[in-house]
């Protein structure tokens, strides 16, 4: 069983928005938990590492992804809608109507997801699957100026959702894919600090799972 305060930064580690290349925000959460009993350490990719009992020997590692699915801006048009890609799997279909949370050169910007309304639709288009190109995201901008003074070419964002607890002891969160694995490392490197046996037990919270640049990265090393 989960104490409350495990309960307590599991949730708080879920609800910071740090989709794949972006995962700044819930690394803090991570490194800042796990400075109550361990030694940590980042490099430059962003991943977070943390160990107990740093003399010992042999060294064991146990890692899990940070990040989380999200969406970039890719284009603001002259009314001041912004257009979308995806960071990460998405079925697009799922975005339709969500509020997002961008987090925009002056702070969090928010905005909820249109596409053609079904009326003004032709019979053939309603029952097809729409596309990440058939969606865009009203902030509430009149004009490209007004938008792009909240939000910038490349800026990230996630689904505006809060962790929800559900009965028989259960919680439902747009982040546990894969912040999920972020938490359980870290919680059983907390039990090994408790009472440390003779290893070098290190738990990491790795970044960059979903990212382009990751996914570019290793085709590379793959044709090389």
């Amino acid at each position: 069983m989960l104490k409350p305060t495990a309960v307590a930064f599991l949730k708080r580690l879920l609800d910071t928005p740090g989709p794949s290349g972006f995962e700044t925000a819930p690394a803090g959460v991570w490194r800042d938990e796990a400075r109550t009993f361990a030694e940590v350490t980042g490099d430059v990719h962003g991943n977070s590492i943390a160990v107990v009992n740093p003399g010992g020997s042999p060294t064991v590692m146990l890692a899990g992804h940070i990040d989380e699915i999200g969406v970039i801006v890719n284009y603001i048009d002259d009314d001041g809608f912004v257009y979308i890609g995806p960071i990460g799997g998405w079925d697009p279909q799922v975005l339709i109507g969500q509020r997002l949370r961008f987090a925009g050169r002056d702070g969090e910007v928010h905005g909820v997801v249109g596409k053609k309304p079904i009326h003004l639709m032709k019979t053939e288009d309603r029952e097809k699957a729409s596309k990440f190109t058939d969606l865009w995201v009203d902030v509430g901008a009149a004009t490209r100026a007004q938008a792009e003074a909240m939000l910038s070419i490349g800026d990230a964002g996630v689904i505006d959702a809060r962790t929800m607890d559900f009965p028989n002891d259960r919680i439902v969160s747009r982040s546990i894919d894969d912040r999920i694995g972020a938490f359980i490392v870290l919680e059983a490197l907390r039990r090994y600090a408790a009472d440390p046996g003779e290893a070098r037990v290190v738990a990491v919270a790795t970044t960059q799972k979903r990212s382009p640049i990751t996914a570019a990265a290793r085709s590379s090393a793959r044709s090389a």
